[in-house]
Formats: C-alpha cells, sequence, structure tokens
C-alpha cells in the first residue's frame, strides 16, 4: 500500500482539486463523513445520549471536524463544537461549515483565548468523546502556549479521542511529538497512510488507524508516485514464493548461514531454523569445526561445514574456502554470534566485498563492517544489512536519538551512499533501498525485544531471497512475517512478556499462511481502504 509524507499528500490533494476538478469541499465533506462513522461507532449504542466535543483549529484539518459536527448533529447526536480561533480567521471550505452549522443551530464556541482555556477543560471532561480538529499533518515545531494547553486538557480527560488524519502535534513524516500531542484511541487518516503515523512515538499517539477513501482519483497519486510503502497481507502474499507440486529440496534454496563463536551458537541455530521453517530447501552452516557437534545435534536438518578455529573463532585461514562455497549458493548470511575478536575481523570486509553472490550482513558482521563500510561499495551482488539503531549508529557515526527521531530519511540516506538495502529494525521497522523507496512495517510486539530475534529475522530474510525472491521485497515479507509471529505468541500469552526466540520461528508457517488467507479476504468495501 503506497505511504505519502505531508508534502506529497498536499500535492496530491492539490491534483484532485486543479487536475481532476473535485472541488475541495466535496474532498472535505467525504472525509467529514469517514470521521462521523468512526464516531458513531465509538460511542456506540446509546448514541443520542453521549456527549461529543469536537475541537477545530482554523486550517483544512478544523474544516473536516466542522463538516463531521453536521453529520453527528444530524443523526441526533449531542455535539459541542469548540472553535480555536475566531469566525473571521477561518477561510475556504472551513468557513462554508462554520455556515452551515450556524444555521442548524449548532452550539459552537469561539475559545482561542489564555482565560478560555478552564471552559474547554470543563467541556472535555464532562464528554463522552473528543474529537480532535486542532492541527493536520503539515504541522512543524513545536507547540507551546494556549494550544499545548488545550491538548493537555484532552489528554487528561477520561473521553475517547478519536484525531483526524493525524493526532495533533505529530510529525507526519518522522512520528516525533512537536512537544506537545494529542493521544487518540482512534485515528481517521485519508487516502494514504501516513509515515508518522507507523514510526514511535506517532504510533503509540494514533491507536487505532483507519484509512478512509475520500474519492482521491488513483492517477492522481500515481502521478505524485510516493515512495513510500506500508507493508499490507496483499503484498506480502504477492512477494511468497510459489511452492511447485514437483519441486525438490534444490528447487527451494541454498543458502549458507555463516556463524558461530564460543558461547553463541545459539546465533546461527535460530536462523537456520528460521530459514527452514521459511522453506528453504537446503541450509548450510559454515561454523567453527570445534563447535559443530552442537549445530548437528541442534539443527540435524542442517549441513555443518566445519571451518579451522582459533579457540571457537573461525580464523582466516578459511576465507578462500568461504569464498568458494558462497558462489555455490543462492544466497549467503553472515554475522549472527561470529565474533568481531580480530581472528574474524581480518577476513570478513574481505569475503563481503568479493563473495558474488546476494548477502545478507546481520549482528557482529555489521559491527566490523562498521570499520571500514567503504566496503560495500565493492558489492557487485544484492546487499541487505539488518541493523538495530545501535549497530546502525555505529555504521554512520549518528547518535542513536538522532537515528530515531528521523528513521525514514537516515535509512534511505545509508542506502543511497552505500548501495544497500537497509534493514532499520526496530518498532516501525523501515527498509530502505538505493532507488529512494522504502517500506515501513506495521506489525509486531514489544515482546519480541529479545536475544535471539533479529537473528530469526536474518534466517527468514535469507530464505526468501535464496527461494528466488527480490531481496527488497524478500526484506519486506520477511519483516512483515516475523513481527506477525510476535503478534501471533502475544495472542497465545495475553500479550505479555517471556517470549522466546525459537517460539518465533515455530510460528513462521502459522503467520504465512494467515498472510495469505487475510489476502484474499481483504478488499476493502469502498469507504475504507483494508491493510493488514
Amino acid at each position: 500500500m503506497k505511504m505519502a509524507n505531508p508534502d506529497q499528500m498536499k500535492r496530491i490533494d492539490q491534483l484532485a482539486i486543479s487536475k481532476y476538478k473535485i472541488p475541495g469541499v466535496i474532498l472535505m465533506e467525504t472525509a467529514a463523513q469517514r470521521v462521523a462513522e468512526k464516531a458513531r461507532e465509538m460511542l456506540g449504542e446509546s448514541l443520542f445520549d453521549k456527549k461529543t466535543v469536537i475541537i477545530a483549529g482554523k486550517g483544512n484539518n478544523g474544516g473536516d471536524a466542522f463538516a463531521a459536527a453536521r453529520h453527528l448533529h444530524q443523526w441526533g447526536c449531542p455535539v459541542t463544537m469548540v472553535s480555536l480561533a475566531p469566525f473571521e480567521q477561518i477561510k475556504g471550505e472551513p468557513e462554508i461549515y462554520v455556515g452551515i452549522l450556524e444555521q442548524l443551530g449548532v452550539d459552537i464556541n469561539c475559545l482561542y483565548r489564555e482565560e478560555d482555556l478552564p471552559v474547554i477543560e470543563k467541556l472535555v471532561k464532562e464528554a463522552d468523546l473528543v474529537i480532535d480538529g486542532i492541527f493536520g499533518t503539515g504541522i512543524y515545531g513545536d507547540i507551546t502556549g494556549f494550544i499545548a494547553n488545550v491538548i493537555t486538557a484532552v489528554n487528561n480527560s477520561t473521553a475517547k479521542v478519536l484525531s483526524i488524519d493525524i493526532p495533533s502535534g505529530i510529525n507526519g513524516s518522522t512520528g516525533q511529538v512537536c512537544s506537545a500531542a494529542v493521544k487518540a484511541d482512534e485515528t481517521v487518516t485519508f487516502a494514504l497512510p501516513k509515515p508518522g503515523l507507523f514510526q514511535y512515538p506517532g504510533a503509540k499517539y494514533a491507536g487505532n488507524i483507519s484509512i478512509a477513501d475520500i474519492g482521491i482519483p488513483p492517477d492522481a497519486v500515481n502521478e505524485v508516485n510516493p515512495n513510500g510503502r506500508l507493508i499490507d497481507s496483499r503484498a506480502v502474499a504477492d512477494f511468497l514464493p510459489e511452492r511447485p507440486a514437483d519441486g525438490h529440496k534444490g528447487t527451494f534454496g541454498k543458502l549458507m548461514i555463516i556463524s558461530g563463536s564460543a558461547g553463541m551458537s545459539g546465533s546461527g541455530t535460530l536462523a537456520a531454523r528460521a530459514a527452514f521453517k521459511t522453506g528453504s530447501g537446503l541450509v548450510y552452516l559454515a561454523v567453527p569445526k570445534s563447535l559443530a557437534f552442537i549445530y548437528n545435534v541442534a539443527v540435524p536438518e542442517a549441513i555443518t561445514l566445519q571451518m579451522q578455529d582459533d579457540d571457537g573463532i573461525i580464523t582466516s585461514d578459511n576465507l578462500e574456502a568461504l569464498k568458494y562455497i558462497s558462489n555455490t549458493m543462492d544466497v549467503a548470511v553472515i554475522g549472527p554470534g561470529l565474533s568481531t575478536k580480530p581472528q574474524v575481523s581480518n577476513w570478513v570486509g574481505n569475503f563481503v566485498a568479493e563473495c558474488r553472490k546476494p548477502i545478507v550482513i546481520d549482528a557482529d558482521a555489521l559491527n566490523i563492517i562498521a570499520k571500514q563500510p567503504h566496503i560495500l561499495l565493492e558489492r557487485k551482488a544484492p546487499t541487505v544489512i539488518t541493523p538495530h539503531p545501535g549497530e546502525f549508529s555505529r555504521l554512520t557515526g549518528l547518535p542513536v536519538e538522532d537515528i530515531q527521531k528521523n528513521r525514514i530519511d537516515e535509512a534511505l540516506g545509508f542506502s543511497s551512499k552505500y548501495n544497500v538495502t537497509v534493514v532499520l529494525k526496530g518498532a516501525g521497522t523501515v527498509i530502505a533501498n538505493p532507488n529512494g523507496e522504502y517500506f515501513v512495517n506495521p506489525t509486531g510486539h514489544p515482546g519480541m525485544a529479545v536475544a535471539g530475534s533479529g537473528d530469526v529475522l536474518a534466517g527468514i530474510i535469507g530464505s526468501l531471497i535464496g527461494q528466488g525472491v527480490n531481496h527488497e521485497k524478500a526484506c519486506a515479507a520477511g519483516v512483515f512475517i516475523h513481527g506477525r509471529c510476535g503478534e501471533i505468541l502475544a495472542g497465545l500469552n495475553s500479550g505479555q512478556s517471556g517470549f522466546l526466540a525459537g517460539e518465533l520461528c515455530g510460528l513462521i508457517p502459522e503467520a504465512a499462511a494467515e498472510i495469505v488467507k487475510n489476502a484474499q479476504a481483504s478488499t476493502g468495501d469502498g469507504r475504507w481502504i483494508a491493510f493488514e
């Protein structure tokens, strides 16, 4: 599903109005109806006994709020309208709806001064539902003073909160809080998902997200061609490889995992299990000779390649053999549990530069490459790196805090500079590609923040690439499946912590089957755009 940042969405809206001749008031009316429908759903059957307070700013987001008030009023819902600007400052389409509400006798309160704050606090305290139409997706900078106090009042109320397009105060591109932001239970966003709704902390503030079809022509979207995608079941189902009935183990990919050091044999084990569970036909584990017996027992299905080692560490004596063997494979994964000791650091860069097959670089291999990232530019075959924010900090030299404030742009910048696909892990994992396109993943659960989870992901991605899936699509499908495994596990454990990475492996087939099933059933209903 395409995803648009605020600037792209603004251009799409402008095209819909100027080129495709859809009046802005029509788009606003449709958007408002979707908001009103969601409000009615939140209010429940006792719609007529509930108090709804709608807070509107002076821009188009406020116009959506004024327009939604008309629908709720006509359905018999008691509505109190709060305008945070005097009427003379409200222009364009929003002004039209102010006039309609006045004629209908809707209670409109212009409350825009500091001395009006106690009135607003009383209204939201007594409300059953607050609809937030203060700011839209285009807000930048800090929110202070009176408006910040209004947002605080909304957040301190016990009412349910519905935000229009995005919670006011959330940056639509990055998900960062503009010093103050509304905490919504539900958000109705229009036409396309916005990146800030699926990056943290924005995703936490947004609550449940619904994407409303408001009649934007697909041609307008295609003309702007936004570079972001929100991964969903339909896309992943299309990405997954076919399983021909007459296939054999060689049909489904040969994957080599270069892994292992004393005390870290679990990492390669998890990656190999994940690869098998994702559908790999053949998995080879290149591991220290002295530890090979552990892998033989832990993953008997895998073929162990016993590497010469020094006290459980793979040495540079194996470099030529590793390069030769890798070129007989469909894909290589390097890094899980590998160690960053000098015996390993001496050869990893050379292997990465000279391996002629697709490669997934994870964990310790990333930390080694971080000291010499120029090696990535020597790669001739597709390259995937899978850093968590700490590893990405070492790769880029940027503080983790700065990375987390703008995950998409930072991942895209590194991807473009070094011609690699970046899987920047974490809540709302970002997959950035050198062509400037990116994916954002909506699946996952906090319980997945556990040792070995990243090894499982590396195995899933490597498996999909080995089965012939384009590496960019393999990353998108891999993170979605991985996250969905966590969600299923959370359901089995009542959402509690205490996950084991090995449990994620066992759920991969179930998650993949569920994704295909959901994709077949997920079509939307003409009002709401379905995503899984």
